[in-house]
């Protein structure tokens, strides 16, 4: 049986989130890094290609927005295999200080990068500065899971 482009991406999202956790303190992120990657990679894609068989018209504002980001995240991460789209950030105090400090178990954050997106593509440098940059990618990885399910049903 083949899986449906809404149930490929729910459970590329699960496991990169389930990768993400197993983040337990600071010394844990280099191990998992290439893991952690890969993994948000193929959930990234899998957003992406559910976003393109989407109805765009049925989407609400936000939600659309929410998806244009990831298509282009998608789009950036298709033309440079180099691209470095997540950061770690550690827990406790660092100097110098960094504003907010973080308390609690270390997370990671979308990347700022270079824009190399086309303007006539429907994601765009906007939606990821909005919608992505410097955002937890967990909590957006289950915002976009949601989206999908909202629009696809749950399967």
């Amino acid at each position: 049986m083949m899986l449906s482009f809404p149930k490929m991406a729910k459970d590329n999202i699960d496991l990169a989130i389930e990768t993400i956790n197993k983040i337990s303190d600071n010394q844990k992120f280099d191990p998992l890094r290439s893991e952690i990657n890969r993994n948000v990679i193929n959930a990234i894609g899998a957003i992406a290609n559910c976003y393109a068989r989407m109805d765009f018209s049925l989407l609400l504002e936000d939600d659309d927005k929410y998806m244009r980001a990831f298509a282009y995240l998608n789009n950036q991460i298709k033309h440079d295999t180099t691209l470095e789209i997540i950061y770690f950030d550690v827990s406790g105090s660092i100097y110098p200080f960094r504003y907010p400090m973080r308390f609690g178990k270390p997370g990671i954050f979308w990347s700022d990068f270079k824009d190399n997106g086309r303007t006539n593509a429907r994601g765009k440098r906007i939606h990821y500065d909005e919608i992505l940059k410097n955002k937890d990618v967990e909590v957006t990885l289950i915002q976009a899971k949601d989206i999908i399910s909202n629009y696809f049903g749950d399967d």
